[in-house]
């Protein structure tokens, strides 16, 4: 019986020697990260399109994928954060794509271009930035009544948010 707990023991042993050395590893704070950054603080990012309410929308995502990593807590006052990420929604373009009858739409294509930039504060040096941000994504998005003018927008770019959450969050961790 002991013998079945050591090779369990053995096996497991040797598999986290081969995965570590082909480099894999528990991933936690970023490598570039300095020690004394614990806050962030997100900026609502400056809109330049009709969408008015995008550039809160992608904050409001952005907070809550930080909040989710755990090693960087996100503040409501830039005085209060080690580190502030700013961003600017340069272009979303919209389409329908596919329909269900003429007025219900089942897939959006958007288009996005933006950038962002992630700033040490007290020094006010870049850390991280992407100055061409691009997505282009096809969302099916529910079917809704036809009260509604231009159906499926707005589910569309709720789909959007959440992915660029995801990129910007990504590209900041793994950089």
């Amino acid at each position: 019986m002991w013998f079945l707990f050591l090779k369990n023991w053995l096996i497991l042993w040797w598999l986290s020697t081969f995965l570590i050395s082909c480099g894999y590893h528990f991933h936690g704070r970023p490598s570039y990260f300095k020690p004394e950054w614990k806050t962030i603080y997100i900026s609502p990012w400056k809109n330049f399109t009709t969408e008015t309410f995008l550039g809160e929308l992608l904050a409001y995502e952005l907070r809550h994928k930080f909040a989710q990593g755990r090693f960087l807590i996100p503040v409501f006052e830039e005085a209060q954060a080690d580190l502030v990420l700013k961003g600017e929604v340069i272009r979303v373009y919209l389409e329908p794509v596919a329909y269900e009858t003429f007025i219900q739409t089942r897939e959006r294509k958007i288009s996005f271009k933006g950038r962002y930039q992630l700033i040490e504060r007290k020094e006010n040096k870049v850390i991280a930035e992407n100055l061409d941000l691009n997505r282009y994504e096809i969302y099916r998005v529910p079917l809704k009544g036809a009260t509604v003018i231009d159906p499926g927008r707005e589910e569309a770019l709720r789909l959007l948010v959440k992915d660029l959450a995801e990129v910007v969050f990504h590209e900041i961790i793994f950089r």
